[in-house]
């Protein structure tokens, strides 16, 4: 069998493929294809939700290290 990918959908297009195949008819002899398709897009859609939620954590702790104080004081002291 050759495999070829999908790429550059967004997550509400994979999760509306896969809602997609909870209304269709199926006829017995198709049903342990649906359901291995199913499982994939399932699988892309957790993939997909936990690289977005990487990549919120990525950006929060560089947010954080921006905002972190450094250790010395960047003001001198005016002499009298």
């Amino acid at each position: 069998m050759v495999l070829f990918s999908i790429e550059n959908l967004s997550v509400e297009e994979i999760a509306t493929l896969r809602q997609s195949l909870n209304v269709i008819d199926i006829k017995g002899s198709s049903a342990q294809f649906i359901a291995h398709l199913q499982i994939k897009l399932d699988q892309e859609l957790n993939q997909a939700k936990q690289v977005l939620e990487q990549e919120k954590l990525n950006k929060l702790e560089g947010i954080k290290e921006i905002e972190k104080p450094t250790s010395k004081s960047t003001r001198t002291k005016k002499k009298l």
